[in-house]
């Protein structure tokens, strides 16, 4: 294991009016590169943590014309024996839309992958559950029902109900009359939408809905569950071309109206690749951004400190050199970490950066290189309470996944 020479002091302070109390001071180890589970021409991670403390890492590896998606759990510092969950000749395979295998509740998982279509350019989401912890697993269904010749993709898995809920986004308004096109009728732009869907824990659909008709084309989602609630991000769309961050709540089983976060005002003409992330824990949610208004590239920070009822100003993590690609981690003690991309002298820099409850930043530490300039990769960051673990694909000279974690103590 190679060890990277980084040491963080994390002070929890106390702030009356944030109801924090005399929390300990938190210490971040030194990082530690472990052994990936993911063989040569790996790629694409993804880290999913359960309720229960189960950390699962996916990813896909290639096999000649095929492609395999693979999965394995951490115990200590060692991940479990690779499993096998599929394998496929016909499947859309793109760094900034990956798959994912998601513990959702006890024995129940779900995991999702992208297929090509028969003919044209469109793909579409299948979706596969386990009873048993991922050693089995059902034949792959569809998430979606349209059976448009149009892109679906950017999915978010997590639990809801008894069950797994679903969001992703949907290329079917493209379809008009039965033709593609990029303007309505009224001349209005036409786009991805953004939809929700819940099955029960048999893999049964039971509800299927959109909840925003014009959003960012190719934008990640995120969601985070606190207090009994679903806090769901991503990218929106307007029709002025705008395109920043909003929240929506689902709360008894109902969605709030989409909520703008912070009014960046980013007008692009076309979608960055560059979506949010978002943690909660103890009524503290934190989420995580990246903008580049007037061409100045920025990762930021907006939390709430009261179960997402209302958030506090969004703070600057990072403007220097950022590509974004940002993860976030909530801690105990309501500390948040950010990880994102920086360019670096010798190629991008997986970056991390401490703050308190207070909005106080430490210093921003790189916890890995990823042996290139261009930023084709989306680092995944977990907290599965007593560390954090990290995974990233480093393309130096053969891509291969790669893993890290880095142990708390008070």
């Amino acid at each position: 294991m190679s060890r990277l020479s980084i040491k963080i002091t994390v002070l929890a302070l106390c702030v009356s009016t944030l109801n924090a109390c005399s929390d300990p001071a938190l210490e971040l180890q030194i990082p530690v590169e472990i052994t990936s589970p993911a063989s040569e021409g790996s790629a694409q991670p993804h880290l999913a943590l359960g309720s229960d403390g189960t950390v699962v890492l996916s990813w896909l590896e290639s096999q000649g014309d095929s492609y395999a998606l693979r999965f394995s759990t951490i115990a200590n510092e060692a991940w479990s024996q690779t499993r096998t969950l599929a394998i496929g000749s016909n499947w859309f395979v793109n760094w900034a839309d990956f798959p994912s295998v998601v513990p959702i509740r006890g024995e129940l998982w779900a995991a999702h992958w992208l297929v090509t279509q028969d003919e044209g350019y469109g793909y579409d989401v299948v979706l596969s559950t386990s009873r048993d912890s991922g050693t089995t697993w059902a034949d792959p269904m569809p998430l979606h029902l349209d059976g448009t010749p149009t892109e679906h993709g950017f999915v978010t898995l997590f639990p809801w109900q008894e069950g797994i809920g679903a969001i992703w986004l949907d290329g079917r308004n493209f379809i008009q009359n039965g033709e593609f096109a990029f303007e309505s009728s009224s001349g209005e732009p036409l786009g991805m939408s953004l939809r929700y869907a819940l099955f029960d824990s048999d893999g049964q659909r039971t509800l299927d809905e959109e909840l925003d008709t014009l959003v960012c084309d190719c934008c990640q989602t995120d969601v985070a569950l606190n207090g009994g609630d679903a806090f769901l991000v991503y990218r929106d769309r307007t029709t002025e071309e705008v395109r920043d961050i909003v929240v929506q709540r689902l709360s008894d089983d109902t969605w709030q109206p989409p909520s703008v976060l912070a009014p960046d005002n980013w007008l692009i003409g076309g979608c960055p690749i560059n979506g949010p992330a978002i943690d909660a824990r103890d009524g503290h949610v934190a989420v995580a951004w990246f903008s580049a208004v007037d061409n100045n590239p920025l990762v930021h920070l907006v939390q709430s400190n009261n179960g997402g009822a209302t958030f506090l100003n969004p703070i600057v993590i990072d403007a220097v050199g950022s590509f974004g690609h940002v993860d976030v981690a909530v801690l105990e003690h309501g500390a948040t970490v950010v990880s994102w991309l920086r360019s670096e002298e010798n190629g991008l820099g997986l970056m991390i950066r401490m703050v308190d409850r207070a909005g106080e930043l430490g210093e921003p530490l790189a916890v890995a290189g990823i042996g290139t300039s261009r930023p084709l990769d989306f680092p995944q960051m977990v907290y599965d309470g007593t560390r954090l673990i990290f995974a990233w694909t480093d393309i130096d000279e053969v891509e291969q996944v790669r893993t890290a974690i880095v142990e708390l103590s008070p």
